[in-house]
This record gives C-alpha cells, sequence and structure tokens, in this order.
C-alpha cells in the first residue's frame, strides 16, 4: 500500500524542518508495516525555489506551479503527480504524530470506507492543546451532511484524513475554488452528497498549530471561499439544489450574526430560525461552545 501526503507550499520555510521530520517518522513506521509513502509538496510559490533535504529512497517529490494558483488548484496539481492508493491533504503549517499515517491506512483499510477522520489536537494561543472532538454525539456529526449545510464544516483540516484515492469526486477535480479558504468543506460535502462513508481514529493523530495567521480562523475569507463554490454547486447534478440554498442561507445568517449588536442578532435569528435552532442543539448535545459561529 502506497500512502501519499499532498501539501501546497507558499512561502513556508520556516515550517519545512518539522514537516520533514514528521513525514520521516511516518515514512519509518510505515515501512515496517511494509507501506510506501510518498511526500509530493507543490511549490505555490513559484519565485521561490523550494528545496528540500536529500531524503531516502527519494519519496520527496516537488512540482512548482507557473504562477501562483492557490491551495486548491494546488492540491488537484499534486494528486496528478501522485500514485498513492491513499491520500492526505497536509497544510504546510501543520504536523500529524510520528505513527500517524499507519494508523490511520489501518484503520481505513479495515473498515471498508472511502476516508477515515482522526480526531485533533488545536494548538491555542497560549501554547495549549485542546482535543476537538469531545463527546460522543459530536463524533455521530463529524460525517452528518445537515451538519454541514446548517451548522458548519466539522474537520479542522484536511490533514486529519486519509482519503481513499479513487473516492475523491471527479467534479472536485475538475470545478476549482478560485478564493482560498474553504475548498476541503467544498471536498467534504461533495463526497457526502456522493453517499461516500467515513469512519474514524478517535486519537488525536493530527496537530494544528496555531501561527496566528491561520486561514481557516478568518470567518470572512473563508465564507468569501464559500460563496465561490456555492457558485460551482449549481451545476453539480448531484447535488440537492434545496441543501445549496441552506447552505446560503446558514452562511449568510452567521455573518450577519457576527457583525451585529444584539437587536441584530435578534432579528437574524428569527429570520432564519431553523438554523438558528439547529445550532443551539448543535451546542446542547455536542457539550462545545465551538460550532456556532463556524
Amino acid at each position: 500500500m502506497k500512502i501519499s501526503v499532498i501539501t501546497p507550499f507558499y512561502e513556508g520555510e520556516d515550517f519545512m524542518e518539522q514537516y520533514i521530520n514528521c513525514m520521516e517518522s511516518n515514512r519509518k513506521h510505515l515501512k515496517e508495516n511494509g507501506h510506501e509513502l510518498e511526500v509530493v509538496l507543490v511549490n505555490d510559490s513559484p519565485w521561490k525555489k523550494l528545496e528540500t533535504p536529500l531524503n531516502e529512497e527519494n519519496y520527496i517529490k516537488v512540482f512548482t506551479n507557473p504562477e501562483n494558483l492557490g491551495i486548491h488548484s494546488s492540491r488537484v496539481n499534486g494528486l496528478k503527480h501522485c500514485s498513492g492508493d491513499y491520500i492526505m491533504f497536509l497544510d504546510q503549517d501543520d504536523l500529524v504524530e510520528g505513527d500517524a499515517l499507519s494508523k490511520m491506512a489501518k484503520t481505513l483499510s479495515a473498515s471498508g470506507c472511502d476516508i477515515v477522520i482522526a480526531n485533533a489536537k488545536l494548538m491555542q494561543a497560549d501554547g495549549s492543546y485542546l482535543n476537538w472532538y469531545r463527546t460522543e454525539k459530536h463524533w455521530e456529526l463529524v460525517w452528518d451532511l445537515q451538519t454541514y449545510l446548517k451548522v458548519g464544516i466539522q474537520i479542522i483540516s484536511p490533514g486529519q484524513c486519509l482519503i481513499n484515492a479513487g473516492s475523491i469526486p471527479d467534479y472536485w477535480k475538475e470545478n476549482l475554488v478560485r478564493v482560498n479558504g474553504a475548498d476541503d468543506y467544498y471536498l467534504w460535502l461533495l463526497m457526502m452528497a456522493e453517499g461516500k462513508k467515513a469512519c474514524f481514529l478517535k486519537a488525536p493523530e493530527y496537530i494544528h498549530n496555531y501561527t496566528g495567521k491561520n486561514l481557516s480562523a478568518d470567518t470572512s475569507a473563508t465564507d468569501a471561499s464559500v460563496y465561490d463554490f456555492i457558485e460551482l454547486l449549481y451545476d453539480c447534478d448531484y447535488f440537492k439544489k434545496d441543501d445549496i440554498v441552506t447552505l446560503h442561507e446558514m452562511i449568510t445568517y452567521k455573518a450577519q450574526f457576527r457583525t451585529s449588536g444584539l437587536l441584530g442578532k435578534i432579528g437574524c435569528s428569527l429570520a432564519n430560525l431553523n438554523i438558528f435552532l439547529a445550532n443551539i442543539r448543535f451546542k446542547k448535545v455536542t457539550k462545545t461552545r465551538y460550532g456556532f459561529n463556524r
């Protein structure tokens, strides 16, 4: 079995040492279990040469985009240059545990599912870590389409996920998001709409580093990216139009909620009562303070 890790690189020199160390540790664990690792770095800052240390068996490959194309295009370009049975899209500033790929591959292979989702350790501003999924009910909603339409994405990063290469939708590979920030949200929605199945690894194998510049924390940027892929969804013949409308209403409502005063929050919540109630229920059953404004 071959695992391919695809990472878009954008002026990320500061992260390369820990990233390479992480990949080397995972390569050794995979090799001990008879598996192979392939790392594809896609340089999306072509004005800078991306150099990596000499690596055993040349398992790290570097490809440079002709111009700055963005995260989604870089991930798809990486797919064109990889040959793994399973795929992980890992951001340059994030890590996985040293044996995470081996554990995730074993879980996914045994399950017969399309994707395995591991728990995440989220670095906080003070340097401490918080596990993302903390209740069984939250786990039940990790791969639930209605939660993604009415509450928001429940996967912090695609680095939590190992995906069967054949389960990545063609529509996602052929219809690219132009605004950085939410191409992973788009991917999960398409996979769920196609009926793809998920299994879970409840250990926190993925590590989301806090840099103060994480794009995923910028709701205005991710909202713009969601609006961008919503336009693309209208041409997808298997994604329900009613679901697109619900998603658009949720993103618009939450953007308004975040920027409103008390009366404005009450007004927009009454105008979007079904979405408001879905979020209240989500917070209650998952026992998390996250979720409502994601």
